[in-house]
C-alpha cells in the first residue's frame, strides 16, 4: 500500500509540470499551427485580390503546379536546388580551409585570425545584402570588380541575367560561410590529438593525416553542419529579394522569393499558399532524409 500511494504522488507531482508547458503549447499553436491551418486552406482556394477572386478549387491550385501550368515555379525550383549545392560546396570549401589554417597555428593567432573570420557573420543578412548591393556590385563602386580589374570589362552583374546568379552567390558565401567555419572549428578543437601525433610519428604527410585521421573524425560534424546549411539555403530569401527581387528577367528567383511575389505582390494569395505548402513539404523531406540518413549510417558505424 505504501508503495502504490508513493507511486501515485509521484505521478500527481509530475503531472504539475505540465503546466509549465502550457505557455509554449498556446506559442506554437498561436504561431505555427493556427498560421499553417491558414495557409492550406487559402492553398484550396482561388484567393486573387488583385481580380476581386475567391473561390474554392479544392487541390486546383497543385494540379496547375505539378502539371507544368506554372513553368516560372518550375525554374525557380530547380535554380534553388542548383543555389543549395553550389552554396554548401563553396561555403565547405572556404569554411574547412579557414577552420584547418587556423587548427595548425599558434593559439595567439588563431585568435585573431578567428575573430577576423566571424566579422561577416557579425552583419543582419539585409544590411550585408545592401552593402554589396550597393558597393561591391553596382556602379559606380562597383569595388569587387574594381578588385580585380573586372571595372569597365564586364556589366554590372546584378542587372545581367548571366552574372546575377552568380553575384548574389558570392555575397552568400562571404555572408554565412564564417558559420560553417565556426562549427568546423569547433570539431576541430576537439579531435583526438593522441591519434594525429601517431600519425606524425609513424611519418604521415599532411595530406595522408587530412585524408585518414582529421576528416574521419570530423564526419560526424560534417554532415550535421551541411545537413543545416542545406535546409537554411533552401530557405534562403533576404540576399535574393534585397540585391534583385528575383530579377533581371526572373534570373535569380529562388522559390521563397518566387512564392513571396505571388503572394505579396501580386496579390494572388490561393497560388501562393499551394507554392508555399510545396516548399514546405519539400524542406521536410530534405529533413527527414537528412535525419534517417544519419540514424542509418549510425546503425551501421559508418560515421
Amino acid at each position: 500500500m505504501a508503495t502504490t500511494s508513493t507511486t501515485g504522488q509521484a505521478r500527481r507531482r509530475d503531472r504539475q509540470y505540465y503546466w509549465f508547458l502550457v505557455p509554449s503549447g498556446i506559442a506554437i499553436l498561436l504561431l505555427i499551427v493556427v498560421p499553417l491551418g491558414y495557409t492550406l486552406y487559402l492553398s484550396l482556394r482561388h484567393y486573387d485580390l488583385a481580380r476581386g477572386l475567391n473561390e474554392f478549387v479544392g487541390l486546383g491550385n497543385y494540379a496547375e503546379i505539378f502539371t507544368g501550368g506554372d513553368p516560372e515555379f518550375l525554374k525557380s525550383l530547380v535554380r534553388t536546388l542548383v543555389y543549395v549545392v553550389l552554396v554548401i560546396a563553396f561555403d565547405f570549401l572556404l569554411g574547412m580551409t579557414q577552420a584547418l589554417l587556423l587548427f595548425e597555428l599558434k593559439a595567439r593567432t588563431a585568435k585573431v585570425l578567428r575573430m577576423i573570420f566571424m566579422l561577416p557573420i557579425l552583419i543582419i543578412p539585409t544590411g550585408a545584402a545592401v552593402f554589396w548591393r550597393t558597393t561591391m556590385w553596382a556602379p559606380p563602386n562597383e569595388q569587387f570588380l574594381r578588385t580585380f580589374g573586372l571595372d569597365g570589362i564586364i556589366d554590372p552583374p546584378l542587372g545581367s541575367p548571366n552574372l546575377a546568379f552568380w553575384a548574389i552567390l558570392v555575397t552568400v558565401v562571404w555572408a554565412w560561410s564564417p558559420w560553417v567555419f565556426l562549427l568546423l572549428s569547433g570539431g576541430l578543437d576537439n579531435l583526438d590529438r593522441s591519434a594525429l601525433e601517431a600519425s606524425m610519428v609513424d611519418g604521415a604527410s599532411y595530406w595522408q593525416r587530412l585524408r585518414r585521421v582529421i576528416l574521419p573524425q570530423m564526419k560526424p560534424i560534417i554532415f550535421v553542419t551541411l545537413s543545416f546549411k542545406a535546409v537554411d539555403s533552401f530557405l534562403s530569401f533576404p540576399f535574393v529579394w534585397v540585391m534583385t527581387q528575383g530579377g533581371p528577367q526572373n534570373s535569380t528567383h529562388l522559390m521563397s522569393t518566387y512564392i513571396y511575389e505571388q503572394a505579396f505582390k501580386f496579390l494572388n494569395y490561393g497560388f501562393g499558399s499551394a507554392l508555399a505548402i510545396v516548399m514546405l513539404l519539400i524542406s521536410s523531406a530534405l529533413s527527414i532524409g537528412a535525419v534517417l540518413y544519419w540514424q542509418r549510417t549510425q546503425d551501421k558505424g559508418a560515421i
